[in-house]
């Protein structure tokens, strides 16, 4: 059996726990070792850390990252904010490391386009995390969409669950300080905060996925509701042309929880409806053309039914040569949705509609 070595390279992210856990317990793959990328923000270290050590992490710690990069690792997961992430990958992919780097790609499409393109000029490979690649319900949504279930794919929605931020997942949604807050960098527009780049991503992605084309352009709102005493959005609305169809998305951090309206993706067809939720495993089909509200005409639990591997088991068949990628953590698949994602950015920041890069 190969046993592969992964580095870690950045915790800023809040999700380094998801990455580090995807990994850590297999007998194929050694954690080496994980570095500080300056600078993340002014949190103490060990509120950083937390995200790992919290978890019997027992890997040797590096204050340089490019010393990490001399112990010669099979895997770098980069963890770092949304800026600093870009010069990590850059490094490790000329190096022919396979990367995999926490969504969203990127700040903006041409910061993607440049690891891409730096993966494909030396041969390996660029992995971004989504854990919604994973979920049964929506694989199968896709997996019925494509096969012609609802006819003709004509508008997808999907919108951010309820939250009121990244670090805000503790009870009753309580948030830090905000002088606190202000300091992270998810909280400063120039290191890739706010909630388009962290939320509406989701949506970005989602959309593209589904229609399986990128989109063509996008026109774009933002707000900032709670978050005024930063520089960042804590809401954002995108509406993309993919010329055949549409996706409507929402990104938010200053929203409650409406537990009866689905969070998506909503597949609307020609032919019918197929609705998801993010909480849920079951998916819900409408076929029948009525006005008032009306039960389902068929649900489908999906607990059972698709058996989707990890990103870790995903990842590691790859590299074994057992299987492809899936396509959702792509990095082809997550080009288009970052020119997506990157035009609705720009048409928010203008008030306008922004053509997608070529």
């Amino acid at each position: 059996m190969k046993k592969y070595k992964a580095a870690f390279f950045g915790l800023a992210h809040p999700h380094a726990e998801t990455l580090y856990n995807a990994l850590k317990n297999r007998e194929d793959v050694d954690c080496i070792g994980y570095a500080d990328v300056s600078p993340h923000d002014e949190q103490p270290d060990a509120d950083r850390e937390a995200n790992l050590t919290s978890h019997g992490c027992t890997m040797e710690r590096y204050k340089n990252w490019l010393d990490l990069l001399d112990k010669n690792p099979d895997i770098a997961i980069v963890a770092a904010d949304n800026k600093n992430k870009v010069d990590i990958c850059l490094k490790t992919l000329s190096m022919g490391i396979l990367t995999i780097i926490e969504k969203p790609m990127a700040i903006n499409y041409e910061d993607a386009k440049k690891m891409v393109d730096c993966a494909k000029k030396h041969n390996t490979t660029l992995v971004t995390n989504w854990p919604i690649a994973w979920f049964p319900a929506f694989r199968e949504a896709k997996k019925l969409a494509d096969a012609g279930e609802v006819g003709e794919i004509r508008r997808v929605v999907y919108r951010s669950p309820a939250t009121w931020g990244p670090y805000s997942y503790l009870p009753g949604g309580v948030l830090p300080p905000e002088e606190t807050l202000k300091k992270t960098w998810w909280y400063q527009h120039d290191l890739g905060g706010g909630s388009i780049l962290d939320y509406a991503c989701y949506g970005a992605m989602i959309t593209t996925w589904v229609f399986g084309k990128r989109a063509e352009r996008v026109c774009a709102i933002k707000k900032s509701f709670d978050t005024k005493f930063s520089d960042v959005e804590d809401y954002s609305a995108m509406l993309l042309d993919f010329g055949s169809g549409v996706g409507l998305l929402e990104g938010s951090w200053s929203s409650y929880n409406p537990a009866e309206i689905a969070t998506g993706p909503v597949i609307y067809g020609s032919d019918g409806v197929i609705v998801c939720d993010r909480h849920s495993k079951e998916i819900k089909i409408y076929k029948s053309r009525t006005h008032p509200p009306k039960a389902p005409d068929k649900v489908i639990d999906c607990n059972n039914l698709y058996t989707a591997k990890s990103m870790g088991d995903n990842i590691i068949d790859f590299m074994n040569g057992d299987g492809e990628l899936d396509e959702m953590i792509s990095m082809e698949l997550n080009l288009d949705a970052m020119a997506a994602l990157d035009a609705g950015r720009r048409a928010a920041e203008n008030g306008n509609v922004a053509e997608t890069e070529k």
